[in-house]
Parts: structure tokens; C-alpha cells; sequence
């Protein structure tokens, strides 16, 4: 039987049922989009990245060199020597108390806190700061200080008696970069604990929390600014804020903001809390002052207020944090019913954080604002700052100068300088004011310590302002009379001459270049045979040329260049009448180891450099010897003391009666140069009065020059010249018409100072028989 083969199955789907189908589904152009969207997109995102890694290394690299590198470029500061306060020297109470509100020191009932002052009737109290120059650290001490017959006696709180107690040194100025940024660098330990706490209350009340930027901060300002309709608060975090001072510009755009960001997270990442908030105080911009920027807490507080940052008080303290908002809107300066109105808004946001209670915050909104006195119209020490980058120019390069923040200390005394510039415009103006054709006159003055030699105080010009032009340095004019002497130091130191000595007083003729050259008295007169104390204190210039003829002129040249006469000169009959042209510093230089009778035969300016740290860079020693025994040196100036007795100088000597100082006058030929030497137990002091044109003047040294240095002396009382004489010298009396030895009962007699040798042999009782 055949079998059949399987036949292929022809059943149909059964109705209403659908058929199955394997085929896929292509996807949609909406999925293909996506997927081409998403994957190119994480294939340039991850491309994109690299650059902006690489944006954020550099960013990163730029926040770690400024943070860890030098942060500022800040010029060297220069700081006057401190002020030294000298049991039995000179004082009155009031001066000391100008003295001490002028550096800073607060007045009260007590002085239990540093840098506060008190004062009775007859009584004052401070409670002086420490300080560190480059001798070390000088611990603060509370002194008591009294006026007992115009002399000062210094004694501590249990009454024990006291030498000396000082005044810290002073910031003077800045070099080479002071026209750009002011800014004194504190570091953590410096800062107040409640100016860091006010900051944070008002400017980033998250700062401990955050990292850089603060979400909530940026919130609240977003909300701020939109329910008022305008920006009223920005949501910058103090590190953003410190961001934007040290490493970006001004401009407002989205990239800017953007880096800003990044840098604060940076930062943040790299360095502490404490880090951060020091480098903000030291960074914050607060005022303009001239062509300077002032950034910092510390550097507002010395300008605002004259006092250290950690003396200031809650209120004071608020007023600079309330600046940092704007620091021109709120400047109390400029606008002090704003500024005060501002600091009363931060007391208010810390009262209601709670950190002031109402008592307080009542009494703080009331206190008035009190700025610093101190004037701005001149720089007083502009001059010299001259000498300074003089000196420092020789050690020191420009750039290192004007970046590195070096401290340097020199021998500036404060009331020197400004007495010395009060007494310049003053007597200046007053001698214009008499005389219409003296207006243009113009001044220098050089104050010396008269033992060490150190520069004191230093006026280059008599306008209000400083000129650049520094005529103390760069007025080389003929110096008249002032060369006298060292032209009868050359005398005393020969053993062959003494002030008792005679010289005829004569006319002498000279054949110069041809020409006759034949000198006069500035009296037209001659006065016979007289004593070398008169001629010099007279200033007679025959008696004095005839001196010089005997000597012989190249002794006195040598004499003038082993005094410190350093600019060539040719030494003519002239010359030991004046025709020596030098700067009134040379002239201080000359005079120095006169007045200090040996001592000191240079001038000091800079006495040390140190770095931010404190350590010592460089000490400056300034030394010189002079070929004269200090008894010469002695005895000259002890015959300068004749000059304000019976010379011409006596106007001063009816101020000062009781003061035995040494003194020379100078007036060149046709009255064109007015000068004066004051050589007190203190201070060497020259004075130059002139015309840049070189104008014949109606004043000599004595009605010019001389008015200059009395205003001083009365400015700054003054020690006499020390009694005692050094090893070699002695003082006698001595008769004037005979050389002996007079007795006290003798009257024609004159005391004078001899090298030992030199002084008569034979003396007088001045017994006479009947």
C-alpha cells in the first residue's frame, strides 16, 4: 500500500485573531536624536574638560605662587629713632602731653592699658608701648613723670626714680613705592580677636563653614536683591572677596565670576581659616590717600586713628569694618555724618547677634568720631627720606628697596624735625612779611647730634610743601664767616697760639690773578691789636686774615679737609673769608668734631636695615678720625661761646641767658647767603637763608639766620654745653690786659679754655698797696 507524504499544513488563522510578527522596529527620529546628542555629547564634554582642566591647573598654580610667593609688593618703611625722654632734661607738662597725643596716646582717667595717658595739676602717667627695632624688644613700662623747676624727673608707679624711659620709634615714610600702596603686614597673632569677629558678623557670617562660596549667602542676596528691585547685597564670601583684591580686575562678567569661584574654591582647598582671614587684613582696601592706596587694618588704624590696630576701641573698630563696603562713600574724613551713620549699622548687626548688649550699643552709637590731628598738608620728613635713599642707594638696589617691606631705622628725632620745620616757615615768612623784597627767601637747616654725629632733623626748603628740591643737600653756596673756625682751630692745635693770643687787625693788600685784592671789616673799620676770642667773636675779618697769612693758607686747606671738607676747592687769601662754596649737610659735617669736641667726626643717617621677620640685615657704623687731640677740638669750641657773649651773636644770648652754648654767624659778600651755627649740650645746628637767584638780601647771619635757630631753641629747650673739659684742656682766668692767672677778686679778666701748657705760668692776687 503506497504511503502518502505529509502534507504542509494549509490552516488558516481562526478569526479575530492577529499574526504574530518577528521583523524589529526601526526607532524613531526622536530616539535617534537622543542617542547622537548623548553620545557626542560625552565625547566633546570629555574634550571640552581637558582645556578647562588645564584652565583650572593653571588657576591653581596662580592662587598657590601669589599665596606662598611674595603676596605684596610693599615699599621699606623708614622709622625714626625712638624718642627718648631724659631725667634732668629740659620738659614742660604740656609738651609731654602735645608729645604723647601726637604719637598715638590716648587720654583718661587712668593709665592701666598701653597707650593710654593720664594727668593731674602737676602730673603725668602714660603707659609707654614696647617696640622692636634692630638693639631687640623694649618690654612696655608705666611711667609717672614730673616737672620739678622745668626739669623732667621720671619715676615707675612704687615712686623709684628713673634715667630714661622712650617713645617708640615712629613710621616716617616709605620708599620708592610709597606713592602706590600703604599697607603695614600683620600676621594672625596681630589681629584683634574682636576685629575678626565683627568682619564675620558683617561681611560672611558663614566663613567657619563654607568652602570658599556660600550657597545660602548667594541665596539670601539673590532674594534680597529681588524682593527690593535692585542689587542691595552682594553674596561674595570674604574669600571671594579676598579673590577679587589680590588676583583679579574690576570688570563684571560672566568669566570673571566664573574664575572668581573657582580661585575661592582653590584657595580654600589649599590653605586654612586662618590663613585666609590674615591675608585678608593685610589686603582690604580702605582709602585713598593722595596718590596712595591704603590697604589693610593695620595701616587705616595708624592712618585714621595714630594708634596701633589693637588699641582701638569696639566703635573704632566697627567704623573700619563699616569701610570696607565703600571705602569712598564711607570715608569718615571726607563724610563723617555717613561713615558714623554706617558704624552704627555694624554696632546694630552685632547687637542683634547678640555679642553687644543694648547698654553698650546705646552708648557706643553716641560717641562722636575722633580722627587723628595730625597734619596732612606737609610731609615733614620728606627731606629727609632724601638722605636716607641717599645712603641706602649705596647698599641697596631700587627694586629691593621698593618690594621687599625692609624696615629701616634712622637717627630722626620727631620734635627736632618738627620744630625745625615750624621754625624755618615761620621766621621765613615773618623776615617777608618785613621786607617785600625777601619774598621767594629760601631755607635749609641740618640738626646733628651734637656727641654722635646722628642726623636729627633735616629741612630742605621754606615753602609748605615738599618741592623734591633738597637745598640742605644741593645748595653749595660760599659759607662767609662759618670758615673762621677751623681756621683758629688751626691756630690752637699749632701749641703757638691761645685765645689770649694778640693779632693786629689791619689792612692787607693781595696780588690775585693780577688783580688787588684788598679785604674790609664788615665795619669798614680797624680795631688796632686784638685778642683771637674777639676777632672771632666779633668776626673781624682783617685780624682774622692776618692770622691766616701767619698760619700760612695751605695749613688752614689741610686744616678744612681733616675737618670732613670732602668737594675739591682751591685754597686762596679768599677762602679764609668765606669764598668756600658747600651745602649746609657739609657744613654740619665740617662743624661735627668741633661740637663734639672730638667724639664724633661723621654723620650718621641710617643706623640699621632688618627684614619683615626683624632680623638684622645690615648695621651702619659711621667712624672717622680727625688729625686734632679732643683738648683742640674742646678749646675751639669753647671760645665759640664768646660769640653769643660778646659777639654777634648776642641777640640770642639776651633770649637764652642762662644757656652757655657755642655759636658762629656768616654773611657772604653783597648779603647774598644768611648763616648761622648753634652748638648746644644737645643738638649742632646750621641754618641757610638765601635766594635761588642768588639776590643780594637786607639780612646778615645774625638778623637771619640766627632768628631761625632762637625759634628752634625756644620750640625745643636746650642743655648748655657740658662744664667739664676733656683730658688736655683746662679753664682759666685770665687777665686781659696781662697774661696771668687772675684771682677771683680780680675784675678786667676773662675766663678761657687753654691746652694743657698753653696757659699762663704766672698768676695775679690783684692785691694792691695803698
Amino acid at each position: 500500500m503506497t504511503k502518502k507524504s505529509p502534507a504542509k499544513s494549509t490552516r488558516k488563522s481562526s478569526p479575530g485573531r492577529k499574526r504574530s510578527v518577528s521583523r524589529k522596529r526601526r526607532p524613531s527620529f526622536l530616539s535617534r536624536s537622543i542617542r547622537f546628542v548623548f553620545k557626542w555629547g560625552i565625547i566633546l564634554g570629555l574634550l571640552a574638560s581637558i582645556p578647562f582642566a588645564l584652565w583650572v591647573w593653571w588657576l591653581n598654580g596662580q592662587v598657590v605662587a601669589r599665596f606662598e610667593g611674595q603676596k605684596w609688593q610693599v615699599p621699606s618703611e623708614v622709622y625714626s629713632a625712638p624718642i627718648t625722654l631724659q631725667s634732668g632734661s629740659p620738659w614742660n607738662k604740656t609738651d609731654l602731653e602735645t608729645l604723647l597725643k601726637d604719637n598715638g596716646y590716648r587720654f583718661g582717667r587712668n593709665s592701666q592699658k598701653v597707650g593710654w595717658a593720664a594727668r593731674s595739676n602737676t602730673k603725668v602717667s602714660a603707659y609707654l608701648r614696647s617696640y622692636v627695632d634692630h638693639l631687640g624688644y623694649h618690654e612696655s613700662a608705666r611711667r609717672i613723670f614730673s616737672f620739678p623747676n622745668g626739669k623732667l624727673a621720671i619715676h615707675t608707679l612704687s615712686g623709684e626714680a628713673v634715667d630714661q624711659a622712650q617713645i617708640e620709634p615712629q613710621r616716617i615714610g616709605f620708599l620708592y613705592g610709597g606713592n602706590t600702596e600703604r599697607r603695614q603686614i600683620l600676621t594672625f597673632e596681630q589681629i584683634p580677636v574682636s576685629l575678626i569677629d565683627i568682619l564675620i558678623a558683617v561681611e560672611d557670617q558663614d566663613f567657619y563653614q563654607h568652602w570658599g562660596i556660600s550657597l545660602s549667602g548667594i541665596a539670601r542676596a539673590v532674594w534680597v536683591n529681588f524682593t527690593h528691585g535692585s542689587r542691595r547685597q552682594g553674596g561674595s564670601t570674604l574669600t571671594q572677596q579676598l579673590v577679587k583684591n589680590m588676583y583679579l580686575s574690576s570688570e563684571r562678567t560672566y568669566t570673571r565670576k566664573l574664575t572668581e569661584v573657582i580661585m575661592s574654591l582653590l584657595l580654600e582647598y589649599h590653605y586654612s581659616k586662618q590663613d585666609i582671614i590674615t591675608a585678608y587684613m593685610n589686603e582690604v582696601y580702605l582709602a585713598q590717600v593722595g596718590n596712595s592706596g591704603l590697604h589693610g587694618f593695620a595701616a587705616a588704624s595708624q592712618h585714621f586713628f595714630a594708634r596701633p590696630l589693637n588699641e582701638l576701641n569696639i566703635d573704632e573698630l566697627s567704623l573700619l569694618v563699616g569701610m570696607v563696603k565703600g571705602p569712598s562713600l564711607y570715608n569718615p574724613q571726607r563724610s563723617p555724618e555717613r561713615a558714623m551713620s554706617r558704624r552704627n549699622t555694624v554696632l546694630a548687626v552685632l547687637k542683634a547677634q547678640g555679642r553687644l548688649t543694648d547698654k553698650d550699643y546705646q552708648l557706643l552709637i553716641k560717641r562722636p568720631i575722633r580722627l587723628s590731628e595730625k597734619q596732612k598738608s606737609r610731609s615733614v620728613y620728606g627731606d629727609y627720606l632724601d638722605l636716607v635713599s641717599l645712603q641706602l642707594s649705596r647698599d641697596f638696589d631700587e627694586d629691593t628697596l621698593a618690594t621687599e617691606n625692609l624696615r629701616i631705622y634712622t637717627g630722626l628725632d620727631i620734635r627736632a624735625q618738627q620744630a625745625a620745620s615750624i621754625a624755618v616757615r615761620r621766621q621765613v615768612k615773618a623776615l617777608e612779611k618785613r621786607d617785600k623784597k625777601l619774598q621767594g627767601l629760601q631755607a635749609a637747616m641740618v640738626i646733628t647730634d651734637r656727641g654722635n654725629g646722628q642726623v636729627r632733623a633735616v629741612v630742605g626748603s621754606s615753602g609748605d610743601h615738599y618741592t623734591g628740591f633738597n637745598r640742605a643737600l644741593g645748595a653749595v653756596r660760599p659759607i662767609g664767616s662759618l670758615v673762621k673756625p677751623p681756621l683758629y682751630l688751626s691756630a690752637i692745635a699749632s701749641g703757638k697760639y691761645t685765645w689770649w693770643s694778640k693779632i693786629e687787625d689791619k689792612r692787607l693788600r693781595f696780588n690775585v690773578g693780577g688783580e688787588v685784592w684788598q679785604p674790609e671789616n664788615y665795619d669798614r673799620k680797624l680795631h688796632g691789636e686784638v685778642h683771637l676770642y674777639e676777632a672771632m667773636a666779633k668776626s673781624y675779618n682783617l685780624a682774622t686774615l692776618n692770622l691766616a697769612t701767619q698760619l700760612g693758607f695751605d695749613r688752614i686747606g689741610q686744616t678744612l679737609r681733616d675737618l670732613g671738607v670732602k668737594r675739591p676747592f682751591t685754597m686762596r687769601p679768599s677762602t679764609t673769608l668765606g669764598a668756600l662754596e658747600l651745602s649746609p649737610f657739609e657744613v654740619a659735617r665740617l662743624y661735627q668734631p668741633i661740637a663734639s669736641q672730638g667724639r664724633s667726626s661723621e654723620l650718621g643717617v641710617v643706623l640699621a636695615v632688618t627684614d619683615q621677620q626683624d632680623r638684622l640685615i645690615k648695621r651702619f657704623t659711621h667712624k672717622g678720625n680727625v688729625p686734632f687731640t679732643d683738648a683742640a677740638l674742646a678749646v675751639t669750641l669753647d671760645g665759640m661761646t664768646k660769640v653769643p657773649e660778646i659777639g654777634t651773636a648776642r641777640a640770642s644770648k639776651r633770649e637764652f641767658p642762662n644757656l652757655t652754648y657755642g655759636a658762629k654767624t656768616g654773611t657772604t659778600n653783597g648779603q647774598k647767603d644768611s648763616w648761622f651755627v648753634g652748638i648746644t649740650g644737645d643738638y649742632s645746628s646750621v641754618i641757610w637763608l638765601g635766594d635761588d637767584d642768588n639776590v643780594p638780601l637786607s639780612i646778615t647771619g645774625s638778623s637771619g639766620a640766627q632768628k631761625v635757630w632762637m625759634d628752634f631753641a625756644k620750640a625745643l629747650p636746650q642743655r648748655s654745653l657740658p662744664s667739664s673739659l676733656p683730658d688736655g684742656a683746662f679753664r682759666y682766668s685770665i687777665l686781659k690786659d696781662k697774661f696771668e692767672i687772675a684771682a677771683p677778686r680780680c675784675d678786667n679778666k676773662v675766663e678761657l679754655a687753654f691746652i694743657v701748657g698753653t696757659q699762663p705760668q704766672e698768676s695775679t692776687s690783684c692785691l694792691w698797696p695803698f
